[in-house]
């Protein structure tokens, strides 16, 4: 028979978040859950192996390292795998906070199944909070501090602004290094990466220390440079294959860069 413990306690510290009850589980093959219908959230941790989580007509296969969330008043089952059947623990909670706080993690109607990146400090406090029924002197406020930290390791770590614009400014240049021999400019830049130019514009110039359009250019002649330097191709094909649709424009930005023009950067053999 499977091992198994589950403890009932429920919380009546605050209305914000309440503790109902957890547990664990280390499931036999092909254990199975449900349907049925649970009042509150019942959030389980999978530790190890792997099973199916169904609600709504969806299955979800969930692995160790992952989480699933059952929402109240749905109906759902889950089973374990019946080659790698899983062992998981489990909380359930309620109170006005609640949702609230599992937006926070990531969860709600529109995500149900979590990824944990929390190093093992979910899993660990979690266990202890199951622990905690095996000593005496568990009360109302332990249960609650567990839960809350349980739930702090859940929570998405939102990053900095700068953080996120230096995101915008890598998939830019992605965008660059990938299409520079096409006709690309800072409204094709900004539309790929799914932000105003004028904002584009302002934390390029930032992060990078030159506009978009001045980083297009270089890059297309550091690329020009490379192919004179290194193919026998026609200055005319070397020109439209790193984004120059002219010659002259082409000559005239190499020269202003290199101080000499193509065809003299080739048989010089600079670089």
């Amino acid at each position: 028979m499977a091992a198994a413990r589950e403890y009932h306690q429920e919380s009546k510290s605050g209305e914000a978040l309440a503790f109902y009850f957890c547990g664990w589980q280390k499931c036999e093959p092909g254990h199975s859950f449900g349907p049925a219908v649970r009042p509150h959230y019942l959030f389980h941790l999978v530790l190890s192996g792997r099973g199916i989580y169904e609600r709504g007509g969806c299955r979800y296969e969930v692995r160790a390292g992952q989480g699933f969330l059952i929402l109240p008043g749905e109906s759902t089952c889950y089973s374990a795998d019946r080659t790698e059947p899983w062992e998981y623990c489990w909380i359930c909670f309620g109170g006005s906070e609640a949702a609230g706080i599992l937006r926070e993690c990531g969860l709600g109607e529109d995500n149900l199944i979590y990824a944990d990146k929390s190093g093992g400090l979910l899993r660990r406090e979690l266990m202890q909070l199951v622990y905690s029924f095996e000593h005496a002197g568990v009360n109302n406020y332990m249960l609650l501090g567990r839960l809350y930290l349980s739930l702090s390791h859940m929570v998405q770590k939102q990053p900095s602004g700068e953080s996120i614009a230096q995101e915008y400014v890598n998939r830019a240049t992605d965008f660059i290094h990938n299409n520079f021999g096409y006709e690309i400019g800072v409204a094709e830049i900004a539309r790929a990466v799914g932000i105003d130019r004028t904002y584009l514009y302002r934390i390029f110039r930032r992060l990078a220390g030159q506009s978009p359009k001045e980083y297009l250019t270089g890059f297309r002649l550091r690329m020009a440079a490379g192919m004179l330097k290194e193919t026998g191709l026609p200055v005319t094909e070397i020109a439209l294959s790193c984004g120059f649709r002219e010659v002259s424009l082409f000559d005239r930005q190499f020269r202003a860069a290199y101080g000499c023009t193509p065809r003299h950067y080739r048989k010089s053999g600079k670089g």
